[in-house]
């Protein structure tokens, strides 16, 4: 598939790309250095591992909102191929201290509508 993506949708995908990429990494404690088998990529949900932390709870919500903005006023989705950083966005959407206090869709596209359309 040939996509023609602007220099902000490529700056975008490179940074999204690090971030797959550091959640797809094993962590220290993910790895037994007793074990035969070496550990390639993690499954860890959020970016310290298996709890949410105060790092996601800064994290999360700004990727929440760039993913509706860019859908709604750019078409532009964060790419499946990037399966590490949609467990992360999915781990947290199954959160309940993460889903009841994420502002719905429209709440965002009102909130930056006025800053959006000015990318276009």
């Amino acid at each position: 598939m040939f996509c023609v993506c602007s220099d902000l949708e490529k700056g975008l995908l490179k940074a999204l790309k690090k971030l797959d990429d550091y959640l797809g990494s094993p962590l220290p404690d993910e790895i037994d250095e007793n074990s035969a088998d070496e550990l390639t990529s993690s499954s860890r949900p959020f970016l310290d591992g298996q709890q949410l932390t105060l790092s996601d709870c800064n994290l999360l919500p700004k990727l929440h909102i760039m993913k509706v903005v860019c859908l709604k006023y750019r078409n532009f989705n964060i790419p499946q191929s990037l399966t590490n950083l949609w467990r992360y966005l999915n781990a947290a959407y199954i959160r309940e201290e993460f889903a009841s206090t994420c502002p719905i869709d429209e709440e965002i596209h009102i909130a930056y509508s006025s800053v959006a359309k000015a990318l276009k």
